[in-house]
């Protein structure tokens, strides 16, 4: 008998006698009474001594591939191996239960407990080949599965195509592209129908950058999945979004992603990726919801937490952009994306920018460059930050370090145009917009986009080239409908070629969009002052002060407007 069972069979009595703390009372107390109480305690000891058999136990444990019922069915293992420590197939349902939890530490344990009582287990080995891959110790993964492949070929209910597979997936995280796809090919050839070995040749063709293959393959894995269990078929979905945003198919790596998720809503990294996507096409607010439902799975996670901070800084929430980061490096659980925590310091930087905070903005950018000189929009990002600060050659200097690693960098084009225009180099600025323009933007990010034309708009009217000032912005408005500064700037390009009535229909559109803005108020007065349009002047330049009392623009041309309104006025008088 076990500690647990003798605890079970001691607890009636002392409850009875907790009734009676003087022992004597109860000889005291009448017959009857003293029998109802002794049928109460043979009752309950009976209860409580009914235990589940071993048989009983191995058929819960064996319950746990339905999630619902998997802390049940672990729980159940352990109570079956504490009364017969000898049977493999519960330590197998143990361990695959722990594998699905992905608790693969100890579900490498429990394999190995199996393999020290069927030593020739091939399926098992190719079991702790999988789970060793997991822990990312792929080159004792690979020897563990030869080892399954030569053992024997006793694979009794499976198939040595397991194995293959999951020496293929070990050869493909050490670079090994070549053996991953050998791996793969008799994977596929000993079992046609593996949907989880198509969806494995999917990433592998990818990597060697066959795409329309690569997509083929995933479709196959689709088609092949006979399980029909959603989370395979979540991961080969996930999968192929994957590599239709590395074929920067946007569109449809958002289908791939919305049918993992409606498969498997408990998939961080999916939620994740989803978010990533949203980010690359401008929708900003959809992202910060996809990146929600990752934090809810994995509140963790500080890959999540560093791409919500990114997120929330593009939506300018700095405040919420810098708590995300701070989480992410000082709780966070240390699993990174392709940059490491060089991305969360860049991107705290970033919060700290938008806050004015300038040097502390520079000390993380300094971090992140510091833990990653590679990583291209972190010297962006340093830039911007060196630019408000008005060091503009060591802000131009990191975007051109930018440009090196990254060439088609639109984020690197953009501020280094900005801060040429700053520069007055008005030439060479509307080149870097160009090129910002031709660069990674130019997929579907239509906010980013739209910015980048404003921003252009405003030297080519610098540079009284008012004709391509209103084309750059008419390309704004196609982007982006809402972007108030872009019919603003239309208006003043307008008004540069004395087209006054145009103007005022543009800055009309821009008070639409922002009602309390002054400087549209006042363009509006100014394109009616020109007009001869006078009391439409003089009630834009109103409003324009009423939103803005210090408004020397409005203040200015509204006495003049009155004045010439009453001049006006003595002359028909």
């Amino acid at each position: 008998m076990n500690n647990q069972q003798g605890l079970q069979t001691q607890l009636p009595t002392k409850s009875i006698f907790s009734i009676f703390r003087n022992p004597l009372l109860f000889f005291l107390v009448s017959s009857s009474l003293l029998g109802g109480i002794l049928v109460f305690a043979k009752n309950l000891r009976a209860e409580d001594s009914v235990e589940k058999t071993f048989d009983e136990l191995a058929l819960v444990c064996g319950t746990w591939s339905d999630p619902e019922k998997r802390a049940e069915a672990i729980a159940a293992c352990n109570q079956a191996i504490n009364q017969n420590p000898h049977d493999p197939l519960v330590w197998t349902d143990r361990a695959d239960a722990l594998f699905a939890e992905k608790q693969y530490t100890e579900a490498l344990l429990s394999y190995r407990r199996v393999l020290g009582m069927e030593p020739t287990n091939s399926p098992i080995m190719a079991k702790e080949c999988a789970t060793l891959s997991q822990l990312k110790k792929y080159t004792e993964a690979i020897a563990v599965c030869e080892k399954a492949l030569n053992i024997d070929q006793n694979w009794q209910d499976t198939s040595p195509a397991i194995a293959w597979y999951n020496r293929g997936v070990a050869f493909r995280q050490l670079g090994n592209i070549e053996q991953a796809l050998y791996s793969n090919d008799w994977a596929l050839q000993l079992k046609p129908d593996f949907s989880l070995a198509w969806a494995e040749r999917c990433t592998v063709l990818a990597d060697l950058g066959s795409y329309s293959d690569a997509l083929n393959a995933c479709e196959q894995a689709i088609k092949t999945d006979r399980e029909n269990d959603p989370n395979t078929l979540a991961t080969i979905w996930g999968t192929q979004g994957l590599l239709f945003k590395q074929l920067k198919y946007y569109d449809e790596a958002l289908k791939s992603y919305n049918q993992a998720l409606v498969l498997n809503p408990k998939n961080a990294e999916n939620w994740t990726e989803y978010g990533n996507i949203l980010g690359i096409l401008g929708r900003h607010g959809e992202a910060s919801t996809a990146y929600q439902w990752a934090q809810k799975i994995t509140p963790q996670s500080s890959l999540v937490l560093t791409n919500q901070c990114a997120n929330l800084n593009r939506l300018g929430n700095y405040e919420e952009a810098l708590k995300a980061c701070d989480l992410a490096l000082q709780e966070g659980d240390g699993n990174w994306g392709e940059y490491g925590p060089a991305m969360a310091w860049s991107q705290r930087g970033n919060a700290l920018t938008g806050l004015g905070r300038y040097e502390e903005a520079l000390t993380s950018a300094n971090r992140a460059l510091a833990i990653n000189p590679n990583y291209p929009d972190a010297w962006s990002n340093r830039s911007a930050t060196l630019w408000h600060l008005g060091r503009f050659p060591e802000a131009l200097a990191s975007t051109e370090r930018a440009i090196a690693l990254k060439s088609d960098s639109s984020l690197a084009w953009f501020n280094q145009a900005r801060i040429l225009t700053t520069l007055g180099q008005y030439e060479e600025a509307i080149s870097a917009y160009e090129l910002a323009i031709q660069g990674d933007a130019n997929i579907g990010d239509r906010p980013s986009l739209a910015e980048i034309w404003v921003n252009q708009s405003a030297v080519f009217l610098r540079l009284s080239r008012y004709g391509e000032a209103v084309s750059a912005t008419q390309q704004a408005i196609a982007l982006d409908g809402t972007f108030s500064q872009a019919f603003y700037n239309q208006g003043l390009g307008f008004m540069g070629q004395g087209l006054y009535e145009d103007a005022v229909k543009a800055y009309e559109e821009a008070i639409k969009i922002d009602p309390q803005n002054a400087d549209f108020w006042a363009g509006k007065g100014l394109a009616f002052q020109y007009l001869e349009a006078y009391p439409e002047a003089i009630a834009a330049f109103q409003k324009a002060l009423e939103l803005n009392p210090n408004h020397a623009q409005a203040k200015q041309n509204l006495e003049f407007v009155q004045y010439q309104l009453k001049k006006q006025a003595e002359k028909k008088a």
